[in-house]
């Protein structure tokens, strides 16, 4: 009887020499507005992947699913794309790309690992903390368009860099894009806070937005399903504000895609209520001249004409070097805007050539499929951001905390998949 006591001690002691703490992710995740302000949001993330990649490697409890080789071939697969460089403000910012592949990577692999100590509840809430402080952002990027923080890490940057615009909105945010294209009748304010433009913005808002969804099926706080829903009323304005096509088809994708999933498993009354909000929601942004504006926006910026342009530009120029790709975005010859940068996809194309880029869809689409069954009804929405994910990279690229949330969600879904989520259902009921 002893022996077996002493065995079982031994071997909670074990488990418990051998678990991760949660902190380093959850830091990552609610100490996002300190970081911005700071201007050191991927500063602090390299600080933390190496803690990460410390208590994996004195754990012993990393574990491995189907596509996580995908993603770590495409992470140094980017290595050797460095030698198609050709200056050193390229070669700044293949570092920082490689950077936030290396958290994000990190993150995932340490959420994979962390079992029961980041259950699905703590990160849902910590990107749902996100999803607020994104509207927050959005709203003050409306109320005080003209103001560009001034970072204490930006201010240590030497003017060679910060004279490099995409550098000066990434350590000099603004709260918002003031737009006026030559000929139109008004001036365009486009919430971006707290990220660098009002499209990253709303591409923060379309992956975040189903999390705060599930996050809402989860609680059994009544004071957080409210705010849930305020922040979703709150959210309209901004968004409006950005006249952001892409958003709005995102967020169309995941409602249309979780009322069909859940219709085919004769869930009536969540189907009926996403069906009533969504024509609501959609009332009152016609109501409010959504369609105008985006008309307005689109008759004086031609921006799909140029997207079309670019793209066939990008992949005349893939062609050309389709192994390593150019290592970094490049100016193009026939327009104002980099080749590379009018979505991820093409990011991908460019600077990793398409072997990157196959190697990444691999691993994107490959984990979607992968987690098709979601079980659950909170399983069903989170992945209704990997669906909306694999579009929507076509179209907008990806910062940090975007992408973020698309590995953490993954995470969360391939630990349910393989039977690695070892936390039960922690008390959420709306799994059913």
């Amino acid at each position: 009887m002893s022996t077996a006591v002493a065995t079982e001690e031994s071997s909670a002691a074990a488990v418990s020499r051998n678990s991760l703490p949660a902190w380093p992710v959850l830091t990552l995740l609610w100490g996002f507005p300190v970081f911005w302000a700071l201007g050191a949001t991927v500063i602090t993330g390299v600080l933390l992947t190496v803690v990460m990649l410390s208590f994996l490697a004195h754990s012993g409890t990393v574990r491995f699913v189907p596509g996580m080789y995908a993603f770590t071939a495409f992470v140094i697969w980017v290595i050797p794309c460095a030698v198609m460089i050709d200056s050193t403000s390229r070669m700044l910012g293949l570092a920082y790309r490689f950077s936030i592949l290396a958290i994000v990577g990190t993150a995932f692999v340490y959420t994979l690992s962390a079992g029961s100590a980041l259950s699905r509840a703590r990160i849902v809430n910590g990107l749902t903390f996100v999803w607020f402080f994104a509207i927050a952002g959005g709203l003050l990027g409306m109320a005080f368009p003209e103001v560009r923080l001034s970072t204490p890490v930006g201010l240590l940057l030497p003017d060679s860099l910060t004279s490099n615009d995409y550098v000066r909105d990434l350590f000099f945010p603004p709260l918002a894009e003031i737009q006026h294209p030559w000929g139109s009748p008004q001036t365009f304010v486009r919430p971006s806070a707290p990220f660098p433009y009002a499209n990253s913005w709303g591409v923060a808002i379309v992956l975040l937005t189903p999390v705060a969804a599930a996050c809402f099926l989860m609680t059994r706080s009544r004071l957080l399903r409210v705010a849930i829903i305020g922040g979703m009323a709150a959210m309209i304005g901004p968004a409006m504000a950005t006249g952001n096509r892409g958003m709005f088809a995102g967020l169309a994708l995941a409602a249309v895609y979780v009322v069909v999933r859940l219709a085919a498993r004769d869930r009536a009354a969540p189907v009926l209520t996403i069906a009533v909000l969504g024509v609501m929601g959609t009332a009152v942004l016609i109501g409010n001249g959504l369609l105008t504006q985006i008309a307005t926006r689109q008759q004086y910026g031609d921006s799909s004409h140029t997207r079309f342009s670019l793209y066939e530009e990008t992949i005349a120029r893939t062609l050309r070097s389709p192994l390593l790709g150019y290592g970094a975005p490049r100016p193009s010859p026939a327009h104002e805007v980099s080749l590379g940068t009018q979505g991820y996809v093409w990011m991908l194309m460019f600077s990793f050539g398409f072997v990157g880029l196959a190697l990444f869809i691999t691993f994107l689409w490959g984990t979607t499929l992968r987690t098709i069954r979601a079980p659950g009804d909170v399983d069903l929405v989170l992945h209704s951001v990997l669906v909306v994910a694999s579009g929507i990279i076509f179209v907008y690229g990806l910062d940090i905390m975007q992408f973020l949330t698309i590995m953490l969600v993954a995470a969360l879904l391939l630990r349910r998949r393989y039977g690695l989520d070892d936390t039960g259902t922690g008390g959420i009921h709306a799994d059913g």
